[in-house]
């Protein structure tokens, strides 16, 4: 877990003590690789906006409002830089793993990682699930991190994102089902889900840091949320097109009739669309 930070530390870094601003850049360099690594992917990107972090953050502090905000402010920022980069530069960050990435990832799945998987297929499965994050859209990958590593709560991560607790939530919703559909292209079902995911937190972490804990209720979107994940999938949507199609182009006297059915298609297809996200 990310190492605690103290809000007198903090504020006596606001005021520019010189020993404090030392310290709180030591203290916040390990979680913001972390953070940034896992947006990026890219170990030699990550470690130069990582310093650019750094020196931001010195050179910033003291127009922090609010030291509770520290986390969330830092991580706006960082993202912010990320998706700057990659406007700037127009790249399209590549999908299949490289030989040192293959490396890297190998080496940490293997000796910082025990699951009580085999060898053979722990390497499988870190391959799957790094794949499989850089397939991602950002916002996707983004609001996973937040989730799942760094603890945050949908009002946090809205606050981070700019966007309704609610809207977080469906994001999270849609984020989980897109990478359960990489991992289950790789072969791994829903049952392997937390495990990569926890894997995925050690192979991008610093070596000297520890990941957060991966819990079933980090997981947790809501009914709500889910309900409207469901209806913006491309069925969800079509059933919502079958209704509203048949209430305006069918005659009056019939709809007494074909609403019952028309209802029964739609909760079909609502059921479907609910298997599709749930599933594997």
């Amino acid at each position: 877990m990310a190492q605690n930070i103290s809000p007198s530390l903090i504020h006596e870094a606001k005021l520019g003590n010189k020993i404090s601003i030392d310290r709180l850049s030591e203290l916040v360099r390990d979680r913001l690789y972390a953070y940034i690594f896992r947006l990026t992917l890219d170990q030699n990107l990550t470690a130069d906006l990582v310093q650019e972090m750094i020196i931001f953050m010195i050179q910033s502090i003291n127009q922090l409002e609010h030291v509770d905000n520290f986390w969330g402010w830092l991580f706006r920022t960082a993202l912010g830089k990320v998706q700057h980069h990659y406007r700037d530069q127009k790249r399209r960050k590549a999908i299949e793993l490289s030989d040192a990435e293959r490396r890297y990832i190998h080496h940490r799945a293997t000796t910082d990682f025990n699951d009580g998987l085999s060898e053979m297929l722990r390497q499988e499965l870190s391959d799957a699930v790094f794949t499989g994050m850089k397939r991602l859209k950002m916002k996707y990958r983004n609001i996973l991190i937040l989730r799942c590593f760094e603890n945050l709560d949908y009002r946090e991560i809205g606050v981070i994102m700019n966007c309704s607790e609610l809207r977080s939530r469906v994001l999270f919703f849609r984020a989980k089902t897109s990478l359960r559909r990489q991992l289950a292209f790789h072969g791994f079902g829903k049952n392997y889900f937390l495990i990569a995911l926890a894997l995925f937190g050690v192979i991008t972490t610093s070596a000297k840091a520890s990941s957060a804990t991966i819990t079933a209720y980090s997981l947790e979107v809501g009914f709500t949320a889910s309900l409207l994940a469901a209806f913006s999938t491309k069925i969800g949507i079509a059933s919502a097109a079958i209704a509203a199609a048949l209430a305006f182009t069918i005659p009056y006297e019939a709809l007494v009739y074909i609403i019952p059915f028309a209802c029964l298609a739609a909760v079909f297809l609502f059921f479907i669309s609910m298997a599709n996200l749930y599933g594997n």
